[in-house]
């Protein structure tokens, strides 16, 4: 009898619940919807404010800017430019970001001249003073091998009187600063969709099909190579290589998450790592693509990956000093004893270099349009942690706690973080505009 009545009431509910389902007369509940998948919790600091001092060195201005992330081992300083934010001037350089192809190539600035790449493989240079072009050239496809039409002008690095330039038709080329003169060519035979690095006698280049390669910086001969197992779906783009020159060691990222570290001159592997989260459930992203470029402070290298791993590593050894379940694709700021990310989760996290101790963290605001705005990597200038996002905010954070300061709206879609050179912040539109503020 028991069970019956059971029974019954189970059946009474559900009834019920059937009923009020089919009612016209629903509440339901007021707010914005969000999708629980996408909730992951905010970074936590570790310890309590205040309770490790964040070192802050004087600023001191740079007169160039010769690879992607400032040089090889792209550990940048705090750069002193103009508080006005006024601009100086602009000048196009060629083809823009848009639905076919993509402009990724960053500028770059040696004895007061710009030098730019846009997505159709143009090499141009400009005057810093006042934005005059001086010369132009254009890079073209010879290569039968590759058909691929979505980025053609990849990344640069500037060393001595030569410019390095990678491109998406799989030709890396050195041309003459002084008028953009062809030095010499090196068909790779396999698109490429990383930024060179040049250190010692090297030019270090990476493949879409995660071939990396070692060139003769004077001849563009193959030195060594070295390819691990090639990713069916990766990023644009991805870690330009770090160099130590004290140890002589080369680090790189790959599709597959992936860091290796190789002996510079013949190309020895000493030690690999994986930057995948061990809880995939936390993982905001499915691509493991090593995005962020390594940088190197003595002998650690620090490596963040898309899919949840931030890590501190021993270059001697290999052996991680420590780890963190923190993500993104933006290269991370080693400044002093602090190291400065924004994570896939859009926010700006400050660690201990030598415990891994997350001292604070803030929310980026990225305002109404915040599922089409982009994020790129922070600078320190001026004494600040400087945000800059593809909406035209640049955003400047005190280092010590993470308190937005200021904000300035300067009203364009940028396409990468600026550069900073002789005074000058550099900015570069989607539309292939180059911006001069002050």
């Amino acid at each position: 009898m028991l069970k019956h009545n059971s029974l019954l009431l189970v059946g009474c509910l559900i009834s019920a619940v059937m009923l009020s389902s089919c009612s016209n007369n629903k509440v339901l509940p007021k707010g914005t919807r969000v999708s629980v998948l996408d909730q992951i919790s905010s970074v936590k600091p570790d310890v309590a404010d205040g309770s490790v001092d964040i070192s802050v060195p004087e600023a001191v201005e740079n007169a160039d800017w010769l690879q992607a992330d400032m040089n090889a081992q792209h550990r940048l300083s705090n750069i002193k430019v103009g508080t006005d934010m006024k601009k100086q001037w602009s000048s196009g350089f060629g083809k823009g970001r848009s639905k076919r192809e993509f402009l990724i190539s960053k500028p770059l600035v040696k004895g007061s001249t710009v030098y730019t790449l846009d997505a159709a493989g143009r090499l141009s240079a400009f005057n810093l003073a006042d934005g005059e072009e001086l010369w132009s050239e254009k890079l073209l496809a010879n290569n039968k091998y590759v058909s691929d039409t979505a980025l053609k002008g990849v990344g640069l690095a500037i060393e001595d009187s030569a410019l390095y330039i990678t491109t998406g038709f799989g030709v890396v080329v050195a041309a003459n600063v002084k008028d953009g003169s062809k030095i010499w060519e090196r068909n790779l035979q396999t698109p490429l969709r990383i930024a060179p690095s040049v250190a010692g006698d090297k030019v270090f280049v990476q493949s879409v099909d995660n071939k990396f390669y070692a060139l003769d910086k004077k001849s563009g001969e193959i030195q060594w190579d070295y390819d691990i197992a090639m990713e069916d779906t990766t990023m644009v783009g991805g870690a330009v290589a770090a160099y130590s020159p004290e140890l002589d060691v080369v680090i790189t990222g790959f599709s597959n998450g992936e860091i290796q570290a190789f002996a510079a001159d013949f190309g020895s592997p000493l030690w690999s790592d994986l930057l995948v989260a061990n809880r995939q459930a936390y993982s905001s992203t499915s691509l493991h693509t090593v995005k962020a470029a390594p940088v190197i402070g003595g002998e650690t290298v620090y490596v963040l990956g898309s899919a949840n791993v931030l890590t501190a590593i021993d270059i001697r050894s290999g052996m991680r000093k420590w780890e963190k379940e923190i993500g993104g694709a933006n290269t991370p700021l080693l400044i002093g004893n602090t190291l400065y990310v924004v994570t896939n989760n859009n926010e700006l996290v400050a660690l201990n270099t030598e415990t891994g101790d997350i001292l604070w963290s803030s929310v980026i605001d990225l305002g109404k349009k915040a599922s089409d705005t982009r994020v790129f990597a922070p600078l320190m200038i001026n004494g600040k942690i400087v945000v800059t996002t593809s909406a035209g905010h640049v955003l400047m954070y005190n280092p010590q706690d993470g308190q937005l300061s200021e904000d300035v709206d300067l009203d364009e879609d940028f396409n990468s973080e600026p550069i900073a050179a002789d005074g000058y912040l550099l900015f570069v539109t989607d539309d292939a505009e180059l911006l001069a503020y002050k």
